[in-house]
């Protein structure tokens, strides 16, 4: 049994900024990650996230049928390598709205609201384009909006604020709405993950251990207190112990599995595959929120889009320099937007990307494309992660639920029509060609319903399994420790009380650069 300070379950976006700032205070720290490294081509060129997917540094979990999209199960990719999901996103640095985090705080979450998590997302933040009052400069992020760029990116702002959409510099500055440019966590035209950012540089510290083909089989309790993590490595069972706390870091799947596995939540559902209930929590695994997202395509009227990115001779630019096509995550610009003038925040982030992406990326097309995608970031919807069974390489049951609360297929109606308002004005008009999906043919309420849910996905972004909340309502308390269970605590986007107007990875590292502190001053 080897015996660290920390151990830290998984080694994906906060599990690797905690490695980094644990360890920099001398104490001893072991990263355990299910998967291996992240060295690989598809993980480093920016446009090549898609390859990843369904590979072996993917998770490739399946949702159960959902029943607001005709009972389809949903193909949910996440990252099981070192970086995690930050190792095959599509890295637009997006921290969401000043309402979600003042909405946390009030709902609760004490230490949450905007101005007070304002320092840690620039902490970590070294931004290329932006300085205060709204970024960093110095950290270890690198965040610029500078890539390879298509020609269709301004013409779709201008055709937006054509239609009434206001043209913006700064997503993440005084406000959100609007349009602008993306910003991304890319540097010198190569994707920086939290593994780059904040893993390479502690690597050489001896008081960090970081383990890959390590699965976490579940957290040793004695006497109330999270004392280890029994893991398999190498075919081979083990233990580590904790000398001070247990990180759980595996995602909003996975973390709700482990506490699951490890005797916490809900006690008839544990009992039903045999495992002892250590305590009862019902809160475990609720709450899954997600941002299901529409595809728009277009056929485009130019040759200038990423359809031809795969030929060889965009390789060599990218290998020596990180220029060209290579160098582009897709995902351009977007638009922050208000179905209803009514709400607090933008409920949709309107994607524009200059390529034909459907299905994640797996369906091609022979010509070049155009296309938008419509991500509901103001969901009602609540879904749930459960148990398969009581053996840790099986996968959880994910049940979504997108899509099924009152008033979401409506909103997502109106985004609809916005997108083909957008793709009707001018400058873009005159770039655009056929509309491929849904195509111009559909055009009455009930068709456009049923296309929806017969090809609605979803943003990537799922979180709130372990959320903050009192004992009745959440896992976690304001500092994130589990409720009932000393010395051990859940730090990734899990917590969120509700999920984000805007993309995970931004405020998860966030949540991972507050959690650092807390469980420091813990130690103090």
């Amino acid at each position: 049994m080897s015996s660290h300070d920390y151990v830290i379950v998984g080694a994906g976006s906060a599990g690797c900024l905690l490695a980094n700032r644990l360890s920099a205070g001398g104490a001893s720290v072991l990263l355990l990650e299910s998967g291996g490294r992240d060295r690989d081509i598809n993980a480093k060129a920016p446009l090549a996230f898609a390859k990843l997917f369904q590979g072996p540094r993917d998770w490739n979990y399946l949702s159960e049928p959902e029943p607001a999209l005709f009972g389809r199960r949903l193909y949910l990719p996440r990252g099981r390598m070192l970086g995690g999901s930050s190792s095959m996103n599509a890295m637009m640095y997006v921290r969401g709205n000043r309402a979600d985090y003042d909405g946390w705080a009030r709902e609760g979450a004490t230490g949450w609201s905007y101005e007070e998590v304002l320092p840690y997302f620039k902490r970590s933040e070294d931004n290329a384009d932006f300085g205060e009052p709204f970024h960093g400069r110095g950290g270890e992020l690198h965040v610029s909006r500078r890539r390879w760029l298509s020609s269709h990116w301004e013409p779709f702002l201008d055709a937006a604020a054509a239609s009434g959409i206001a043209r913006i510099e700064d997503c993440n500055g005084p406000t959100q709405d609007g349009g602008a440019l993306i910003q991304a966590t890319i540097r010198r035209g190569r994707r920086h993950s939290a593994s780059g950012a904040f893993l390479a540089p502690a690597r050489r510290r001896q008081n960090l251990t970081v383990a890959t083909g390590a699965h976490a089989h579940r957290v040793v309790l004695e006497g109330g207190r999270a004392v280890g993590v029994e893991y398999i490595h190498g075919g081979e069972r083990s233990t580590a112990r904790a000398e001070r706390e247990v990180i759980v870091s595996a995602g909003a799947y996975g973390s709700p599995q482990l506490l699951m596995l490890s005797g916490i939540g809900p006690g008839d559902h544990l009992r039903e595959h045999g495992i002892e209930v250590a305590l009862e929590q019902p809160n475990v695994g609720l709450h899954l929120q997600e941002h299901p997202m529409v595809l728009m395509n277009w056929r485009c009227r130019t040759e200038d889009t990423l359809d031809d990115a795969e030929h060889p001779r965009y390789l060599l630019p990218w290998l020596l320099a990180g220029r060209g096509k290579l160098s582009s995550n897709i995902a351009e610009a977007a638009l922050h937007w208000r179905s209803d003038p009514a709400l607090a925040a933008p409920d949709f982030q309107i994607i524009f990307g200059p390529v034909y992406y459907w299905e994640h990326g797996f369906r091609k097309t022979g010509a070049p494309a155009l296309s938008m995608g419509l991500a509901y970031i103001g969901p009602a919807s609540r879904g749930h992660v459960r148990l398969r069974s009581a053996d840790a390489a099986d996968h959880p049951r994910i049940l979504n639920n997108v899509l099924s609360a009152e008033g979401e297929i409506d909103a997502v109606l109106r985004a609809l029509e916005l997108a083909r308002e957008i793709a009707s004005r001018p400058p873009l008009a005159a770039r655009v060609g056929e509309e491929l999906n849904p195509s111009a043919a559909l055009r009455t309420r009930e068709e456009l319903i049923n296309w929806i849910r017969a090809t609605c996905e979803h943003e990537y972004h799922p979180t709130s399994t372990c959320r903050i909340g009192p004992p009745d309502q959440g896992v976690v308390d304001p500092q994130l420790r589990v409720h009932g269970v000393d010395g051990l605590r859940v730090i990734d986007a899990s917590v969120m009380p509700r999920v984000t107007a805007g993309n995970t990875h931004a405020p998860t590292l966030m949540i991972a650069e507050r959690g650092a502190e807390l469980v420091l001053g813990a130690s103090a």
